[in-house]
């Protein structure tokens, strides 16, 4: 059998987070907010840089034939906003085999 490998999104994780900052350990849920405000932030900045690649337009308002190296550039920099985002914090750290909150 195949096992699924998933990420939990912010809108899956929000219950059991909350439910971790009710009964268990707070720094966890600490720490993961600030991982996914951080991830935010990225998500936002490489937004801009999609835009900014998708309407670039010359001084007569066409749209600019960009070299393969501007846009690597332009996108290695949106990217590197995700350096500072650490990984999440695994699943079994917050919830016990019994499904208990630890």
């Amino acid at each position: 059998m195949d096992t699924l490998n998933t990420r939990p999104s912010w809108l899956a994780t929000l219950l059991p987070l909350l439910a971790v900052w009710q009964y268990g350990d707070r720094n966890i849920v600490r720490a993961e907010l600030h991982r996914m405000a951080l991830s935010a932030d990225a998500a936002a900045h490489s937004a801009d840089a999609l835009r900014r690649i998708a309407n670039m337009l010359d001084r007569d308002g066409n749209p600019v034939e960009m070299h393969r190296e501007e846009l690597r550039a332009i996108a290695r920099a949106a990217l590197a906003e995700f350096d500072r985002v650490p990984p999440y914090a695994p699943v079994t750290t917050i919830i016990g085999q019994r499904g208990q909150l630890h």
